[in-house]
């Protein structure tokens, strides 16, 4: 985002899609089921892994590396790793975006990988873009994420650990969505897991009957028939400029899966391009507290999050960190060598 002209008839129209964008999704009755997707504090830095249509919003390469470890201090936490890149390109006089993303979480000694290819389609409209984007890719699952559950050691909830039911499936998944990038503006939403891959659950109570004594005994006889739910999601963010070297970047991110939305509203200072920092509140969470800073092309960040409420009060936080590197696109072009005239030799 950079910063934004003072025209006011630009920003109170800008101001009008983000309100009616938000008013909209509110009113929307989503049905859902069990939670799935990961709700990262550096939402803003990793909005193409939830929408693919921001895939190339900028007129650079950019490849971002996150690290997330929620509810510290539990045994068996989930670990999230993030990764993705994306490019715009130019074809038959259009502007285009791709990219890749990756995630991988891990429960205790069971892990769930998903790779996806991302493309977006870009219109210029004024002083921005309407961004229309799909992608696909595939889940190698070890565990259902939908079934994650606290189990307490301690009637005072002081010590704990995270439970999960196993599965062995390779999926395929597609998911969509719209966006409107502008200099002081961005919006979009998207739906993630459309085709609501279907795979088994196996009966953990089962799993543990099976050893040298029972070698045959079916494992799947009752297990359960699960899927990942859709996600549907709203991210918007705007620029303001405060003074001539500082920006506020008020933004929020709305995220409806499982029954339940989930929101988080941001309030990120950038200083210079070059320092950033902030907080940020989540609906039944807490706070997070984030800082950053920029040095020759690349970022990095770091966010911890103050538990307030839930079972997190029986943690001892969560970490998080990010690393984003971006370059000119014509960065591999070759370069033009000087040369002297002939006439000057």
């Amino acid at each position: 985002m950079q910063f934004f002209r003072r025209f006011p008839v630009k920003v109170s129209m800008e101001k009008r899609r983000f309100l009616w964008a938000v008013l909209l999704f509110l009113c929307v009755n989503i049905p859902t089921r069990a939670q799935w997707d990961v709700s990262c504090s550096h939402y803003w830095a990793t909005r193409s892994y939830t929408n693919p249509s921001f895939a190339g919003e900028k007129e650079a390469i950019r490849a971002s590396a996150l690290y997330r470890y929620p509810w510290n201090g539990i045994e068996q936490a989930p670990q999230h790793v993030f990764l993705s890149a994306d490019m715009p390109f130019e074809f038959l006089g259009r502007r285009h975006g791709v990219g890749l993303a990756a995630h991988t979480e891990t429960a205790g000694s069971l892990r769930n990988s998903m790779l996806t290819a991302q493309y977006s389609f870009k219109k210029e409209i004024g002083n921005g873009f309407f961004n229309f984007g799909f992608q696909a890719g595939a889940h190698d699952l070890k565990f259902d994420a939908g079934s994650r559950q606290f189990v307490a050691d301690s009637p005072s909830l002081s010590h704990g650990r995270f439970q999960v039911a196993t599965t062995d499936k390779k999926l395929f998944d597609v998911g969509a969505g719209i966006s409107w990038t502008s200099p002081s503006l961005f919006i979009g939403f998207s739906i993630l897991h459309i085709n609501q891959p279907r795979f088994t659950v196996f009966n953990p109570e089962i799993l543990s009957e099976n050893s040298d004594d029972h070698p045959l005994l079916p494992i799947e006889s009752d297990s359960l028939r699960s899927s990942v739910p859709r996600s549907y999601n709203l991210m918007a963010g705007y620029n303001i400029r405060l003074f001539r070297s500082l920006e506020l970047q008020p933004m929020v991110w709305l995220q409806n899966s499982s029954d339940d939305t989930k929101i988080q509203s941001t309030l990120r200072f950038v200083y210079d391009k070059k320092l950033s920092g902030g907080a940020s509140w989540r609906k039944d969470h807490g706070w997070v507290l984030f800082a950053g800073a920029t040095f020759k092309g690349v970022e990095l960040g770091y966010a911890y999050d103050l538990y307030t409420m839930g079972f997190g009060k029986s943690s001892k936080g969560s970490h998080e960190m990010y690393l984003r590197y971006e370059f000119p696109v014509d960065y591999f072009k070759p370069k033009r060598q000087p040369h002297k005239s002939i006439r000057l030799l």
